[in-house]
């Protein structure tokens, strides 16, 4: 498992696969703070572009995505109240009320 592991990294580092996880990283935190957008539909919404890629990149493109679809979604629970991931249930119910108090830098420190 680790040796092939190993194999395959060097292919998560080409140019290519690089720009793709930047871009799927970049687009998922957008999407994460669409209020009402689960990682799970951002995932379902970028398949269509993965089918003329290789295997590799289309899972590094929905791999990326969906992670930070997860950490974007903290955005809108934070600031709107409205979480953007059912992970982020819980960081409605504490990071609110800090943005509330004047501290939604703070809280959004904590999550990212």
């Amino acid at each position: 498992m680790m040796l092939e592991f190993l194999q395959y990294l060097p292919d998560v580092f080409t140019p290519w696969n690089f720009l793709v996880l930047v871009l799927g990283t970049v687009g998922g935190l957008i999407l994460g703070a669409t209020p009402g957008l689960s990682p799970t539909m951002a995932v379902a919404l970028l398949i269509p572009f993965t089918f003329h890629m290789e295997p590799a990149t289309g899972l590094i493109l929905l791999g990326a995505a969906y992670t930070a679809t997860v950490a974007g979604g903290a955005v809108s629970a934070i600031l709107l109240s409205i979480p953007g991931a059912p992970a982020n249930i819980a960081t409605t119910l504490d990071g609110n009320p800090l943005a509330k108090q004047g501290k939604a830098t703070a809280a959004l420190h904590y999550c990212f």
